[in-house]
Parts: structure tokens; C-alpha cells; sequence
């Protein structure tokens, strides 16, 4: 595994990594832009969009809240627009637009009706649908990835020296310089799917990097999906993947019916190598004993059934509305491929049990 360690210390020493942009989804937008005027002055032919014209192109950044709109104009006058959203640290999420809740790249349909084609631009591949609802000219988001095709132009454009933009050369030579280490890196997590990583001091580099959040989520998604497909009531949420203060999540929750305990919703939640059962209550009232009693209760009952094989990490005494209880020790780089059975199985029970849950509660 030496050659990742000369990897990641490449990926560190980076001048764009030593500045603290290289983490930052608008730095990557910005440096798409000029990656595509230098083509367009220099007439490098590429595929990254559908229509091509090599003409005539403009390049706006945060328009209309995407984040890249481009615009050319063929020699016969057609105009194509290009819907650009960029995604390295995060991934897609949903917003509300005219009082609905509609996915991100379908507000931007909604809002670009003129645009001809868009295109999602990630880090990893794009595991959400990008279908395109009630547009004339879009029925699909394209995706393409920072570390192939994107790489791929910049390695193509920089074929082509020109000492008019020999500092937009500069540039993309150091970032081109960072993605094709990225890569190597990217390329090694798609390989192991939910197998270990057994890259030398990953965890401590990918924080100096600041992308250990995003390295995370992509591995909590392979479970997410697997879960999801698992859980045999629809009572328990489709998981929600999310990101604090740099560190991935994952939770499954439930909603409680009709109780008398102030209770709103439970689940099983996953950050920070941890799994967690947990209790929210409506408000911070009067039942947040029994809730404790409940959470050490059946938290302690999660892990000796489903997760016994798991260390048992420990657990810190918290107030609050939102309050969990440590099941199980799991690091994202380790071994999963039993971890998505043994969450789907604990939800299973969970969903299954609520009654018991209140029960129980009754009796403390």
C-alpha cells in the first residue's frame, strides 16, 4: 500500500490543498469554468456536452442558483444551455419549489425551461435518479465525475499550450495534477465496494484533506441502499444520509403513534464509527427519565442480539430531545458486507416491536 501513501501525500502537498479551496464545491465550479474557455479559445474539441458548437460559449457562475450555466451559440444561431451542478463535498438533496418538494436538478428544470441539457458533476458516481420531470428538452441528467471525464479534458487541453492564458495553464496543471491522485484513491473505493480499505493511515489523511466526510458517505450509501431493499415496512424511513461538521450520518427512523411518553420518533443512526439507537421526544418535558430507561433498555437488547459480535462503545449521559444509546462500534473503512443485514434485521424488530417499547416504558 505504499504507493497510497505517496498518493495521499501528493494529495496533501497540493498548494490548492495547503490553501484550504480544494475541499470547496464552488473552488471545483470555478475551475470547470475556465477548464471550459480555455477550450473554447484554444478550439479543443471535447464530448462533455450533447451539442458541441465550438462557436460561441458563455460561462455563468451562480445563476438563478445553479451552479454553472453555459451557454453557446452555433453558427447557424441555435442556442444550447447547459444546466451544470457541481457535487464533491455532497450530494444531491431535495428543496421545495411553488409550495412542493421536488428534487434539486428538477427546480432547475423547472426554472431553465430553455436549457437543452444538464449535467451533474460528482466526485463519485451519482447512485440517485436524475430523471427530469415536465421539460421539453430534458428527460435526464447527465452524470459525469470529477476524476474521468472531467481529468480527461484537462489532460486533453493541456496539449495545447498558449502563453496568453499560460496562468489558466498553470492552474490547470495543479489541479489536474490533484484529480489524477484523487483518482487513484476514488478508483480503490469503488473497487472494494463494502470490503475493507486497507489504506495506511487513511482516516488521519483524508481529514487533512478535509474529504473524510465525503469518503464516509459514500461508503454509508453502499449500506443505505442495501438496508433500504431489506426493511420490510414502510413505516421505517427510506435511510437520510447527511453531513456535521464534517462527518457523514446515516439514520432509518420510525415515528411513534399515539403515546403518553412525549415520544416522536425512534431509529438507528451511524457517525463517527458508531451506531446508535436513539429516542427524540416531541418536546423536552417531564419524560425524559423513562425515556433514558427505555434507550438503555433496548439499546443494550439491540446489541446483544443483532450486534453482539460488534464492540460495545461507550455511552455518555446526555440531556435533550434527541438522545441515543451506542449498539455498536462500526468504522465506515472496515469490513461491512454483514453490516446492512444486521441493521435491516434491528429496524425489522424495532418497527416490529413499538408496542413492546411503549410497554416497557410503562413499567419504569
Amino acid at each position: 500500500m505504499s504507493n497510497y501513501l505517496k498518493i495521499m501525500n501528493n494529495l496533501v502537498q497540493n498548494p490548492f490543498t495547503s490553501i484550504h479551496v480544494i475541499d470547496k464545491e464552488k473552488f471545483h465550479t470555478g475551475m470547470l469554468k475556465l477548464l471550459l474557455e480555455y477550450c473554447q479559445a484554444n478550439n479543443i474539441e471535447h464530448k462533455l456536452f450533447k451539442n458541441n458548437t465550438l462557436h460561441k460559449l458563455e460561462c455563468d457562475l451562480e445563476t438563478k442558483s445553479v451552479d454553472l450555466l453555459v451557454t453557446q451559440v452555433s453558427h447557424t444561431k441555435e442556442i444550447h444551455i447547459t444546466i451544470i451542478e457541481a457535487k464533491f463535498k455532497t450530494g444531491l438533496h431535495v428543496t421545495d419549489y411553488k409550495n412542493k418538494v421536488v428534487s434539486q436538478i428538477q427546480k432547475y428544470a423547472y426554472t431553465h425551461p430553455e436549457a437543452s441539457e444538464g449535467i451533474v458533476v460528482s466526485l463519485f458516481k451519482e447512485s440517485t435518479d436524475l430523471s427530469i420531470e415536465k421539460h421539453e428538452f430534458i428527460k435526464q441528467f447527465k452524470n459525469i465525475t470529477f476524476t474521468n471525464q472531467v481529468l480527461d479534458l484537462i489532460n486533453k487541453a493541456l496539449k495545447h499550450s498558449n502563453k496568453d492564458s499560460i496562468h489558466v495553464y498553470n492552474l490547470l496543471v495543479i489541479w489536474g495534477n490533484y484529480l489524477k491522485d484523487l483518482k487513484g484513491i476514488v478508483n480503490e473505493f469503488e473497487k472494494q465496494k463494502l470490503n475493507l480499505i486497507a489504506i495506511e493511515k487513511l482516516k488521519k489523511n483524508l481529514q487533512k484533506l478535509r474529504l473524510k466526510g465525503v469518503f464516509q458517505q459514500y461508503r454509508m450509501n453502499l449500506v443505505k441502499e442495501k438496508v433500504d431493499k431489506l426493511i420490510n415496512s414502510d413505516k421505517i424511513s427510506k435511510g437520510k444520509l447527511g453531513n456535521t461538521h464534517g462527518n457523514a450520518f446515516l439514520h432509518h427512523e420510525i415515528t411513534f403513534g399515539k403515546n403518553d411518553f412525549n415520544f416522536e420518533k425512534y431509529g438507528i443512526q451511524w457517525q463517527n464509527g458508531k451506531l446508535k439507537f436513539y429516542i427524540e421526544l416531541k418536546n423536552k418535558g417531564n419524560k425524559i427519565e423513562r425515556r433514558d430507561s427505555a434507550l438503555e433498555e433496548i439499546g443494550t437488547f439491540l446489541h446483544n442480539n443483532f450486534f453482539k459480535e460488534n464492540e460495545l462503545p461507550k455511552n455518555v449521559k446526555r440531556n435533550g430531545k434527541f438522545k441515543s444509546f451506542n449498539i455498536a462500534k462500526v468504522e465506515e473503512f472496515s469490513d461491512l458486507n454483514i453490516l446492512p443485514n444486521q441493521m435491516a434485521d434491528s429496524l425489522n424488530y424495532l418497527v416490529n416491536n413499538a408496542e413492546r417499547i411503549l410497554e416497557f416504558t410503562a413499567q419504569n
